[in-house]
């Protein structure tokens, strides 16, 4: 029976992302930071008021100190419970399936700088006329150490990794946090 309803889940969702033509988004963040990269992104999709939540499993973050960082990684093991990085944000569409906002909520970089360490987790709603696309995606900047988001970059794009294909799986962000942390 879990099956047969996980199976019927899929379809909708897939039908969903269909009818609506949604395109995931493009991430981009600063080539010294990929060795924590991605290594999954969930999505949950409600049809009810419209919004994607988009769930980004990142291998870790790495404070701008080694000393530090080192320290940080067991403060973080023993208080989230996982050594990864999970951040959240939302699309937001219409009825026809269009993106009318951006809503990054405790995950704006706003105007930071990549190794800037204090007061990073700002919140913004960006409607689409300041989001870049890449073929139909949004494109995100991965624009701090600790994986805060934005639609303009605060690093050189000449030294950029772009990713476009990643691990996607259905779920939320409670999922992401079941499956990465050994607290739940």
């Amino acid at each position: 029976m879990r099956r047969l309803l996980t199976v019927c889940f899929l379809a909708l969702s897939i039908g969903l992302f269909a009818r609506f033509e949604i395109g995931l988004p493009v991430f981009s963040m600063p080539q010294s930071d990929s060795k924590n990269g991605i290594v999954e992104v969930l999505t949950d999709l409600s049809e009810e008021n419209m919004n994607l939540e988009i769930t980004v499993v990142f291998t870790d973050e790495d404070y701008p100190c080694p000393v530090i960082n080192f320290l940080y990684d067991i403060y973080r093991y023993f208080k989230y419970g996982r050594i990864e990085d999970i951040e959240s944000f939302y699309i937001r569409f219409d009825s026809d399936g269009k993106i009318i906002a951006l809503d990054f909520p405790g995950v704006f970089a706003a105007d930071h700088a990549f190794h800037d360490t204090k007061n990073l987790h700002g919140s913004a709603v960006l409607m689409p006329n300041v989001i870049t696309f890449v073929d139909g995606r949004p494109l995100i900047f991965i624009n701090t150490w600790n994986h805060m988001f934005g639609v303009i970059p605060s690093f050189d794009r000449a030294n950029e990794t772009l990713l476009s294909d990643y691990p996607v799986t259905e779920g939320t962000r409670s999922d992401a946090e079941h499956k990465y942390s050994w607290h739940h």
